[in-house]
């Protein structure tokens, strides 16, 4: 394979990485939302049964969870998410 070949070979599978990314990256956005939304619902239906917004020890098995999975930069992206979900909505919604 000449260089020029090789060199293309390698742009083209930098694209459909950049674009396997971007394909992600939607995804994760979605599930973000998605996962926002249904937090929201619940600390909704908890306040009106007359319970907390939130549940501590769920929170913190998901805080666990994340860190278990992904270290400590796993528990950063699970506070952010509690944070989402306690907003009254995220930005750029549907």
């Amino acid at each position: 394979m000449s260089e020029t070949r090789a060199a293309e070979a390698l742009h083209t599978r930098i694209a459909r990485e950049r674009e396997r990314l971007g394909e992600l990256d939607t995804a994760l956005i979605h599930l973000i939302r998605t996962r926002a939304e249904a937090a929201h619902e619940l600390d909704e239906l908890r306040r009106k049964a007359g319970g907390p917004r939130t549940d501590l020890t769920d929170e913190n098995a998901m805080l666990r969870g994340y860190h278990g999975a992904l270290g400590r930069r796993g528990a950063s992206i699970a506070l952010l998410l509690l944070g989402l979900g306690r907003s009254e909505g995220v930005a750029g919604g549907r």
